[in-house]
């Protein structure tokens, strides 16, 4: 028996739902979007013969199998913010040309949907694993984890697992994830500023409004591509992940650029802020590990009160959250910096079986023999005591996620469901 076929139909289906977070309403904790999407994924894994559990709109889990043991995989169906200027259907779930295309289905619907459709081939070809195998949906990994927060109070934790929501061959270490906000008076002449879908988005589009007098110094045609219509200031960037910021145009890095020109407020926030290693903000580092420190300045808002911008860094293992609250209240010594989200770094040997088990896997598919990496971005890995993330973008592969246009190539699709097929047999044989 061969599903992928079915897979893609199944993860076509789910991109149909738009599940991003919402208010919550009717027991529903993120939104009717979110829930639909769960409700879905659950009925799916039914109807392929799952035990399934729905876990109060928080989580749901299918399972098959027996055994004290537990392989667990993790994964979500909420996502971003489909953003702005999409040329395909953002929630179509079509395929044009090579390409499975829509919000999720890289981020993350297609690979936990993925291995649902594996195990499912592996136990149909007569494959009998030695330990019950758990594939895990959380709803809002994409602004809070509280949903596998509350499966880790409430179930069993796995003995093993991997969430497919990172990079192949293997990620052993992810960096530290910390957001902060910081606050600051507003220039008189600036009226309102907005910017941004989240702090791990680079912002794809920022307005703001000025006063008249000031309009009227601006030059209607800058180097930064800023729309002037009356007093009303546009900039147009490139989304791209907080974990990447480099990979984006961030549209504030224009607007502050360009007003930095004829204002010297504007000017210092610029020099501050326009880069994405973290050195005009004091706290530039780097460890053999886990790499080099990112920041992604993810959003901007404005009131009576003043400005807000958020901040996301990924951190090495050398420095810790407080050390950046610490360098980052002496850069912003004229505004206020407060904590927000963060995750502690995760770290698993190379030599584990848990990695080695992956990798093997991972060689069987592609031929390639690699070594487990690092990243920025943050995974369901950190929330339990053995795990990693494993796929789905493999190595110098063009990725679109949290990008307009999110696709994925049905071969690269194809080949993925391979290696989670070799993955679940060689973890749970």
């Amino acid at each position: 028996m061969n599903y992928f076929d079915e897979y893609i139909k199944a993860t076509s289906e789910l991109i149909k739902i738009n599940s991003v977070e919402s208010a919550p309403i009717d027991n529903k904790p993120f939104g009717v979007g979110v829930d639909d999407c769960l409700r879905k994924a659950l009925s799916i894994a039914e109807e392929l013969g799952f035990k399934t559990f729905y876990g109060n709109g928080y989580y749901g889990y299918a399972e098959i199998g027996e055994g004290e043991e537990m392989l667990g995989i993790l994964g979500h169906l909420d996502t971003v913010p489909i953003g702005n200027d999409w040329d395909i259907p953002a929630l179509g779930g079509d395929i044009i040309g090579e390409y499975l295309c829509g919000r999720g289905v890289l981020d993350d619907k297609g690979p936990i949907i993925a291995t649902l459709f594996a195990t499912k081939e592996l136990v149909d070809n007569g494959f009998v694993p030695n330990k019950r195998i758990r594939i895990i949906f959380g709803c809002d990994e994409e602004s809070g984890w509280e949903c596998i927060n509350k499966y880790c109070e409430c179930e069993e934790i796995p003995t093993i697992a991997f969430t497919p929501d990172g990079d192949f061959p293997v990620i052993n270490c992810e960096k530290g994830v910390a957001y902060f906000n910081v606050h600051m008076k507003k220039p008189s002449y600036l009226f309102d500023i907005q910017g941004g879908e989240r702090a791990n988005m680079v912002m794809d589009k920022v307005t703001c409004t000025i006063s008249n007098d000031f309009a009227s110094i601006l030059p209607k045609d800058n180097e930064y591509g800023v729309i002037i219509e009356g007093n009303t200031l546009t900039a147009i960037g490139k989304s791209a992940h907080g974990s990447s910021p480099h990979l984006g145009d961030n549209a504030l890095w224009k607007i502050v650029k360009f007003l930095g020109g004829y204002d010297s407020n504007a000017k210092n926030i610029a020099n501050i802020i326009c880069n994405t290693d973290g050195s005009n903000y004091g706290i530039q580092c780097e460890d053999e590990i886990s790499g080099k420190l990112t920041i992604n300045v993810g959003t901007i808002t404005s009131d009576s009160e003043g400005i807000t911008f958020s901040l996301d860094i990924r951190h090495p293992l050398c420095i810790t959250r407080e050390q950046l609250y610490e360098k980052l209240t002496h850069t912003f010594a004229n505004g206020t910096v407060e904590y927000g989200f963060f995750h502690n770094p995760l770290y698993i040997e190379p030599t584990h079986p848990l990695c080695t088990s992956l990798l093997k896997a991972y060689e069987s598919v592609t031929g390639e023999k690699l070594q487990p990496i690092t990243i920025g971005g943050g995974t369901y890995a950190r929330a339990l005591p053995v795990a990693v993330a494993f796929g789905p973008i493999f190595p110098n592969q063009e990725s679109t996620i949290h990008q307009k246009n999110e696709r994925a190539k049905i071969s690269d699709l194809q080949k993925m469901y391979n290696i989670y097929l070799k993955a679940i047999e060689e973890l749970a044989k």
